[in-house]
């Protein structure tokens, strides 16, 4: 099975992601102690990232490159994600 996605598709989607890591930035920086709030704000900004580095590969004209650094550095937010979820655990902070 092949998974293909539409052109605009991945244009809209990272749109939609700029503006939900927009509001949760927004929301984080009110509330200082909400770590939740910054959980998202990494996940948003990771997921924008990723769809912003596929749309950028999906066009003929644009540089391949940008793209392939977009979609690491959205893997390395991932990673940094994923390792604030689990010291938060460990210093009991969630």
């Amino acid at each position: 099975m092949k998974f293909v996605l539409e052109m605009g598709s991945t244009k809209t989607v990272y749109k939609f992601f700029s503006i939900a890591t927009m509001i949760f930035a927004v929301l984080g920086f009110f509330n200082l102690e909400n770590w939740f709030f910054r959980i998202l704000t990494q996940g948003s900004l990771c997921l924008m990232m990723l769809f912003m580095g596929m749309h950028t590969i999906s066009h003929q004209n644009d540089k391949y490159k940008s793209g392939y650094l977009l979609i690491g550095a959205a893997a390395f937010i991932f990673f940094v994600t994923i390792n604030t979820i689990v010291v938060g655990f460990k210093i009991g902070a969630f």
